[in-house]
């Protein structure tokens, strides 16, 4: 850090800048409001200022970013961070790279390490909670092979947190399918309790903004479970299990009695639940998108691409929403998204919103 004369001219805390942009002017000589040179910023010595006893020097922004005063020091924070530092309990989206002895390879972000996701640390069919086999580790390929896209959580990190360790033990977790996945830098995607939200934009869809930055989108599965194709599939289980009911009936006189059992099978849990997940997952990943469904995917994927290109707004779901919401109001085809006079509008409307 180097340390300077007092500023007189200077952008205000949490502003915007670009690269090469003004941030502070100072004079030499003035060392009671002395201030510092933080990182994401360069001095620019100017000796020849008409009208200016002495030299001046310019603090410029060298990153794209947000402004941070901490007593004097000037520091600018980069808004794309695109190195991923992984922590216990993040919601990832990963690709499989190579399948091993006992465990996949998982990139996360380009050119870092690739995580790990273990045997044991996979959900299996039907929820069954078991140990391991040898069989499971031969037929490994038969749950994730290489170039498929998955959800997972980091269950733990290994060394100075340059490896980290995955799992996918939670129905919630697991393969993608049948959906459109965009990368953004991960530094763009803030911390929440909430990374994965279902029935997305009045039920329409269900995206998962992974903390690394990848995000995945799809059409809602409660949408296709609800079509009349997959009524039966989803409805299988209960039928099912209204059967054993019944025939415990039987040995019931008691109607009270029975009539609470009936009630009681509206309710799935343990592997029943996870039976009736996977259903829907493999009912959403064997039906076609219609012709509406795949341009409003169109369109919520570019307004995802719209924020990005922005660079400045944080890309969150309700960001999303207000784009894709913004874009139907001003009658834009998803591709009229991408557009830069309509990317500049959009960002400036976002900006002036949130002040």
């Amino acid at each position: 850090m180097m340390e300077h004369a007092s500023y007189e001219h200077h952008q205000p805390q949490n502003s915007v800048v670009i690269p090469g942009q003004l941030i502070a002017v100072s004079r030499d000589g003035e060392e009671e409001s002395s201030f510092l040179r933080g990182h994401g910023t360069y001095i620019e010595e100017d000796n020849a200022t008409s009208g200016s006893s002495g030299s001046q020097t310019i603090l410029r922004a060298s990153v794209t970013g947000t402004i941070q005063r901490v007593n004097k020091l000037i520091s600018v924070i980069p808004l794309a961070v695109h190195r991923y530092e992984g922590h216990v309990g993040d919601l990832v989206v990963g690709r499989i790279v190579s399948v091993g002895l006992n465990r996949w390879k998982v990139q996360l972000v380009p050119h870092q390490q690739s995580a790990i996701l273990p045997l044991s640390g996979v959900h299996l069919p039907g929820g069954v909670q078991r140990m391991r086999t040898q069989q499971d580790a031969r037929e490994m390929r038969q749950f994730l092979t290489e170039g498929d896209l998955v959800s997972a959580e980091v269950h733990k990190t290994l060394g100075d947190n340059s490896s980290l360790q995955l799992h996918t033990r939670s129905t919630r977790y697991g393969k993608l399918e049948n959906g459109c996945w965009i990368q953004v830098p991960p530094g763009r995607i803030p911390k929440r309790k909430q990374h994965y939200v279902s029935n997305f934009m009045q039920g329409q869809f269900d995206i998962l903004l992974g903390c690394n930055g990848w995000i995945w989108m799809q059409r809602a599965t409660s949408k296709t479970a609800s079509a009349a194709s997959g009524t039966t599939t989803l409805t299988a289980t209960t039928t099912a299990r209204k059967e054993r009911s019944d025939s415990n009936l039987m040995d019931d006189d008691d109607d009270n009695g029975g009539d609470q059992q009936l009630e009681d099978t509206a309710v799935l849990v343990g592997p029943e639940l996870a039976e009736l997940q996977e259903a829907q997952r493999a009912q959403h990943a064997a039906s076609p998108y219609s012709g509406d469904e795949r341009k409003a995917l169109a369109r919520l994927r570019n307004a995802v691409e719209c924020l990005r290109l922005g660079g400045c707004i944080p890309i969150t779901v309700e960001s999303i929403e207000r784009v894709y919401q913004y874009s139907l109001e001003q009658q834009w085809t998803p591709t009229d998204l991408l557009h830069p006079n309509h990317v500049v509008t959009l960002t400036n409307t976002l900006l002036f919103a949130k002040k």
